[in-house]
């Protein structure tokens, strides 16, 4: 019987998120995660840099015969997926900040967003923000790259005291704002612990809504699949015995696979 997999991957550990939440969704789907390591973080990367991960990652990626292709990345879906999807005749989604979302759970009419340095400073996240932001909610954007660092290597787990002081650090006095997007993958690994520092603000997980739209295009599409408990395989592209180990950590009992390759 054929794998024909989900295929979920983004630079790291960020992609667990999202498949957390498609094995509670549609758990009877086979899911191929592919860390892509050697390229972390996505965060820096120009728009030709990106481009190029994203495009070479999938074509290397098609020979597992993915049925449908996830990346579960905030800064490449922002910033160049409709770009790619003109080239992938494969279904292809993203992972977008829930702004809808955070507009429609708003009172104080203040919301904020974090994600990765280019995200936050991108031409694209700031039309989001004009198309589906009214005038009249303020927007405050936040530059979680250090702590998206922090979560990849481990540390969130490690030095809880550390990602308290960054969480501080970065977020500092937050006056009004009682929403917050948590626009990388990696951010809801510490939602609790941002939920703790900020009692008062609710940070959105994009995840579920994710794994909905997922479940939605595969119905719609008639490919999805009912029978069987589905299969999880895992590729890495560089530090195979470190990511094995925080997969470990995470509670993740699948071996990882070591993949080489360059861009």
């Amino acid at each position: 019987m054929p794998f024909e997999p989900l295929l979920v991957f983004d630079s790291g550990i960020g992609s667990i998120s999202i498949i957390k939440e498609l094995r509670k969704e549609i758990p009877n789907e086979n899911i191929l995660y592919f860390a892509d390591k050697a390229n972390f973080p996505y965060g820096n990367k120009s728009h030709k840099e990106l481009v190029m991960i994203i495009e070479n990652t999938i074509n290397y990626l098609k020979r597992y015969n993915p049925k449908l292709i996830i990346i579960a990345s905030n800064t490449p879906s922002i910033q160049v997926l409709d770009e790619i999807k003109e080239k992938v005749h494969i279904p292809l989604l993203g992972v977008i900040p829930p702004l809808k979302e955070a507009i429609r759970i708003t009172k104080k009419n203040h919301i904020g967003i974090m994600a990765t340095e280019s995200v936050i400073n991108s031409k694209e996240l700031s039309r989001q923000i004009q198309k589906d932001i009214p005038q009249n909610i303020f927007v405050n954007r936040y530059n979680a790259s250090p702590l998206i660092s922090l979560i990849e290597n481990g540390d969130f787990i490690k030095k809880r005291d550390k990602v308290k002081s960054y969480i501080h650090r970065l977020l500092n006095d937050l006056g009004d704002i009682d929403v917050i997007t948590l626009s990388s993958t990696h951010l809801p690994f510490i939602k609790d612990q941002l939920s703790e520092a900020y009692p008062f603000v609710k940070f959105i997980d994009p995840a579920k809504i994710v794994a909905k739209n997922v479940k939605h295009l595969l119905q719609e599409k008639k490919i999805i699949k009912k029978q069987k408990q589905g299969r999880m395989r895992i590729l890495v592209s560089h530090g195979l015995d470190e990511f094995q180990e925080l997969l470990g950590l995470l509670g993740i009992k699948e071996k990882a696979e070591e993949v080489f390759w360059s861009v």
